[in-house]
């Protein structure tokens, strides 16, 4: 795999491991070759050099754009407008950027799209998002969810807390689209060969959902609570046979109930004997 490191470091970044002349930072304040040298090395002990030269000449200095939401990494940052917020704490920022906000009307969400700046900004903790619904039909507000939406229209369920008539939310990094979606359709639950859960002494159950994501099981054969284990990289849920929870030679009720992220909940419930 590969990926992007930085040569520099960040005012806002107050990580104490770093060993750095300058944070860094190179003055080309000259007109002649400058010569870099890049030594990277492996956990294995694998080392590479990488040479090249900048050459140094006198430019004019680019005149910036003004800026009508500069944020400085030093302070708490905030941006509002009657139907969107972001408040950035103090510490957040590693380093000061120029903000931005757009959004889009939409028919397919119960708000505008909003693109929370044109380029990713990476935050050290979080910062809160509120969009206002255009659309408050819901009576549970609870179905209610923040969605982010990807660059190929996919979404992806985050969640939040309904409040002033709309989604408040946590996010970790600026640079994302982000719209209020809704989740109400309970949990898909599937029992897997229930006619063989005797002999193989376990009961296997298949759960999805839709949107939102399983956020709570629960699992009772005879009002007594059995553990249901997860293989998180799979949607099966499996409860082990043990004889001091089940009553022999007697009729074995399970009731195993899934919630999801909004709420929205399944009970399915299966008679056996044993």
């Amino acid at each position: 795999s590969s990926f992007y490191m930085k040569s520099f470091i960040e005012p806002g970044n107050t990580l104490k491991f770093y060993d750095a002349v300058n944070n860094g930072f190179i003055d080309i304040n000259e007109e002649r070759d400058y010569r870099m040298r890049y030594e990277l090395e492996d956990h294995n002990g694998n080392t590479l050099v990488y040479s090249f030269v900048v050459v140094g000449q006198q430019q004019p200095v680019a005149k910036t754009d003004s800026c009508k939401n500069f944020m400085p990494w030093t302070l708490h940052n905030t941006f509002v407008d009657f139907d969107f917020m972001l408040d950035i704490p103090s510490g957040n920022l590693y380093n000061s950027f120029c903000f931005s906000h757009r959004k889009t009307g939409s028919t397919v969400y119960y708000s505008d799209i909003h693109r929370v700046n044109d380029s990713p900004v990476p935050l050290h903790q979080n910062a809160t998002v509120w969009i206002k619904l255009n659309a408050d039909t819901l009576d549970n507000k609870q179905q209610y969810g923040i969605v982010e939406i990807t660059e190929t229209g996919n979404d992806n369920w985050i969640g939040g807390t309904y409040k002033r008539n709309g989604m408040e939310v946590s996010i970790r990094e600026l640079g994302r689209m982000y719209a209020v979606d809704s989740d109400t359709f309970p949990p898909n639950i599937v029992p897997v060969n229930p006619e063989k859960w005797v002999a193989s002494r376990r009961i296997q159950i298949r759960l999805s959902d839709n949107k939102s994501g399983i956020s709570a099981f629960k699992g009772t054969i005879n009002g007594k609570f059995v553990l249901f284990s997860h293989d998180m990289k799979s949607s099966l849920y499996t409860y082990r046979f043990d004889d001091s929870r089940l009553e022999k030679g007697k009729t074995q009720e399970l009731v195993f109930v899934a919630t999801d992220g909004a709420g929205n909940t399944t009970e399915y419930r299966y008679a056996f004997e044993y």
